[in-house]
């Protein structure tokens, strides 16, 4: 009833994932950029996604944006940098939660699995875990000229895959709803960014020693879509499940 009451009490009470453009969208090769960096830094201060012509994955941390190169190291990206996907969110207080050592990402992935099933699994997610890892596998990848081949195709030849090892950072981690499959990966979505801000990148897999995770609940999403008519013309309904899933596991 708050929101019939006070809207504008309502729109204070959760922070939203603000998201840019589809997955589905992605998948079918549209690369264009969306949005810059600058505007994007408008909407969250923790996040995840892609630079235009797929040069890079974007890790937002710190209300500071990265791009992660083909040797996996990190560089801050420039304000008028454009994005072609991204999620992001501002990081409140929330739960927290003690880690010990993770043997793998399925691992603190169950863990949260489980947090989720007691929170309401049908609700968004944004986690920050900051830990000791032992070891953590993750990827990039290298810069696309048009006309864009459809991501699979980026990801069998221009992904770009690296392990850090003995390395402390952060793993940012969004939760979408089984439901929003398409409009984003349903389940969890990972990167990665060390404490010196040098590597990181899409994350398959860690060994961590140990951690602490902040997770926030919203039940507030919003999302602007690209104005190109290369989305116009996309047949979005055609981004298989199998294509969607590879966006997690990669092309090799």
């Amino acid at each position: 009833m708050d929101f019939l009451t006070s809207p504008v009490r309502y729109l204070k009470k959760k922070q939203p994932i603000y998201q840019i453009s589809t997955l589905q969208s992605l998948i079918m090769g549209n690369y264009y950029g969306a949005t810059t960096v600058e505007q994007l830094l408008r909407f969250g201060d923790i996040g995840l996604g892609m630079f235009h012509a797929a040069d890079g994955e974007l890790i937002l941390l710190n209300h500071r944006c990265y791009r992660i190169l083909g040797d996996g190291s990190a560089r801050l990206a420039a304000m008028e940098d454009r994005v072609t996907f991204a999620s992001v969110s501002f990081l409140e207080e929330g739960d927290t939660i003690s880690l010990g050592a993770m043997e793998s990402l399925d691992a603190l992935r169950g863990l949260l699995d489980e947090r989720v099933e007691l929170l309401g699994a049908n609700n968004l997610y944004i986690v920050r875990v900051d830990g000791v890892f032992h070891r953590v596998a993750a990827r990039t990848e290298l810069k696309q000229e048009p006309p864009f081949k459809k991501f699979a195709e980026v990801l069998a030849k221009d992904e770009r895959r690296f392990v850090f090892e003995n390395i402390s950072g952060s793993l940012v981690c969004f939760y979408f709803p089984q439901y929003l499959e398409g409009v984003n990966t349903a389940g969890w979505h990972f990167h990665f960014l060390d404490d010196a801000c040098t590597c990181g990148g899409h994350v398959f897999d860690i060994e961590m020693e140990r951690g602490k995770a902040l997770l926030n609940k919203t039940d507030r999403f919003v999302m602007d879509l690209p104005h190109n008519q290369e989305f116009q013309d996309a047949a979005l309904e055609n981004a298989s499940k199998d294509e969607i899933r590879q966006i997690e596991q990669g092309g090799k």
